[in-house]
């Protein structure tokens, strides 16, 4: 697959990133006794990757070394784990060259496997339902899985491969799929998409819900628009024999104008500021529907206040504009 024009990497993976299947294995550190008589130190997230899992994702290598196609079934038994992981487990130490034992007989003799060594320290990825906290996650070469591993796995989540290429992705799906097809013109394939599709698939929930509260937000913006209007429109006619008044008396249009404008925005914003103390204060309920930006973003907050302030302007502008062309003659005798 890699020595086909237009394709940076390939690998095969059992879960890809974001999936949010929890394929996770217990698993032994020497040194670190269980705690609560339980024979395992943890139990984690485990993904068999292949060689090149790291290049494909652009998953960026913080200590030690990435898999190569070096590390098969003879060489010698290794793991990298991510940061959360590293963090969790060896807190004060390095992990580089610490040995670890995943699965083991108490679990079935499809989940004996030998003791590894850390050899590498990788970034952590969003590997679980977007929103949630960091998992902890054990990467092994899918070379070094047993056969019986390999099936259970197999039966819980079809294999993946995932290629990265340098083009659009759709132009390659063919070329792909008769390379594969070549090994084993039995193997089924499906459900071939992009990175993009699965990412979407991923946050569809959380999509809808913010789209629904997108409307939800648009029709109160414009009922607040319309209030505002009516209230000062109902202002300005109360008070039309005032402003007659005002512009008997020398008043200037621009001044009667300027006044309607600022009585009007004076309420608005200050109803404004109530509402980005009471969303602030409710920022925690959208935490989990927020990906890239703070619930705290003050340039969310910038630019809602901004729209409002334009939104409430425009609706305090016409009814004062109004307000201007009123004939003092006519206002004097206005009820």
């Amino acid at each position: 697959i890699e020595a086909l024009p237009g394709v940076e990497a390939a690998t095969p993976a059992v879960v890809l990133p974001v999936q949010n299947v929890g394929l996770d294995l217990p698993f032994v550190i020497p040194g670190k006794p269980p705690a609560n008589g339980d024979p395992f130190t943890g139990d984690e997230y485990w993904r068999s990757v292949g060689p090149h899992y790291f290049d494909v994702f652009r998953i960026g290598l913080l200590r030690g070394r990435v898999f190569s196609d070096a590390d098969v079934q003879r060489s010698q038994p290794v793991v990298i784990v991510n940061q959360a992981f590293a963090r969790k487990y060896w807190p004060k130490e390095d992990p580089l060259g610490k040995p670890i034992v995943i699965g083991g007989k108490l679990l079935g003799p499809e989940f004996e496997d030998p003791g590894r060594t850390v050899v590498g320290i990788v970034a952590d990825i969003h590997d679980g339902q977007p929103g949630d906290p960091v998992r902890a996650v054990m990467y092994i070469p899918a070379a070094q899985v047993g056969d019986g591993l390999t099936k259970f796995a197999n039966a819980i989540i079809p294999l993946v491969w995932a290629v990265r290429t340098h083009g659009d992705p759709g132009t390659l799906t063919a070329a792909i799929q008769r390379e594969v097809l070549a090994i084993d013109s039995q193997l089924p394939m499906a459900n071939i998409r992009s990175m993009e599709e699965v990412v979407s698939t991923a946050t569809a929930r959380q999509n809808f819900n913010m789209l629904l509260l997108t409307i939800f937000a648009a029709i109160a913006l414009l009922l607040a628009a319309i209030g505002i209007y009516g209230l000062v429109s109902y202002s300005v006619e109360q008070r039309t024999n005032e402003i007659g008044i005002r512009m008997a008396l020398g008043a200037s249009r621009g001044g009667v104008m300027k006044m309607v404008a600022a009585q009007g925005m004076a309420l608005s914003l200050i109803g404004a500021a109530a509402g980005l103390a009471a969303a602030y204060g409710l920022t925690r309920l959208l935490e989990k529907m927020l990906f890239g930006v703070k619930p705290t973003d003050p340039a969310t907050f910038a630019l809602v206040a901004a729209v409002i302030a334009v939104v409430s302007f425009v609706a305090c502008a016409i009814p004062a504009l109004r307000a201007t062309r009123i004939d003092p003659v006519i206002a004097l005798r206005y009820e």
